[in-house]
């Protein structure tokens, strides 16, 4: 199906979407010819005119219509000009697991054929699509519960994204070993202390530029020495430059 057959079908919610929520971020819209790239966190893929590829750097090319990526995952989905949803998963919640339980298959570290893969599709061609609905349906309705030690340290990180966190602070703050505060962090968010703070940063900025402000402005408040920075932190964890997506005039919802 090409983009303008599912435009038929969208109705009024023809136009690329790019969401950000406190749990989640998410993209609706035709796929971008990315690069292969490496996501701070866990995403899920989706299909939205059919099967895609799934370009991997350790187990080849996968057909598939829904794949699961953990964080640092390297690959890139090749549907060429097909629609897509990509779920990025803020893993401080602990949702990840849960959207790894619904997968269906695995091939390595990646997830394959989501039990809600139909609903995930009917919902993004909604006229009136509603991305906490796609997240519920996404985890099954259901995730595991999260430290509460980690959910404040990445509530902090996302209050202040500009401010380099030391986990040696943070450590010390709850009575743990540095290594041993890295450990927990790491299990309980599929991603590393770092690149949970490249990420926030990232959303940051990204929100900024949505609300139209300058580039320049928008990387240096999350935190990044110059917009070059930013640039290229966007293109190694999405594959694509934050220019490609604008230009697709997409719909932001900011929550």
């Amino acid at each position: 199906m090409t983009v303008g057959a599912l435009s038929e079908i969208c109705g009024p919610a023809t136009s690329p979407m790019v969401w950000l929520r406190p749990g989640h971020a998410g993209y609706i819209g035709p796929e971008l010819g990315v690069d292969l790239h490496s996501v701070s966190v866990p995403v899920l893929s989706v299909g939205l005119d059919g099967p895609f590829v799934l370009d991997t750097a350790t187990h080849g090319e996968i057909r598939t219509g829904s794949s699961f990526a953990p964080a640092r995952a390297v690959h890139r989905v090749n549907a060429p000009e097909e629609w897509i949803l990509l779920l990025f998963v803020d893993p401080a919640g602990a949702p990840a697991a849960a959207i790894a339980e619904e997968m269906t298959a695995i091939a390595g570290p990646y997830g394959l054929g989501h039990r809600r893969e139909r609903e995930l599709v009917e919902q993004c061609r909604r006229a009136d699509v509603d991305p906490d609905r796609i997240f519920a349906r996404a985890i099954g309705g259901r995730a595991p519960a999260a430290d509460p030690r980690i959910e404040s340290v990445a509530a902090a990180i996302r209050r202040d994204p500009n401010r380099t966190f030391r986990a040696e602070t943070i450590a010390a703050n709850l009575g743990l070993s540095t290594s041993h505060f890295l450990r927990l962090f790491a299990q309980q968010c599929g991603t590393t202390f770092r690149g949970y703070q490249r990420w926030t940063r990232v959303m940051h900025a990204l929100r900024d530029v949505a609300g139209g402000r300058d580039l320049t402005r928008c990387a240096a408040d999350a935190g990044f020495a110059t917009p070059s920075h930013l640039s290229e932190t966007f293109h190694r964890m999405f594959g694509a430059s934050v220019t490609t997506l604008l230009r697709t005039g997409p719909r932001f919802d900011l929550g």
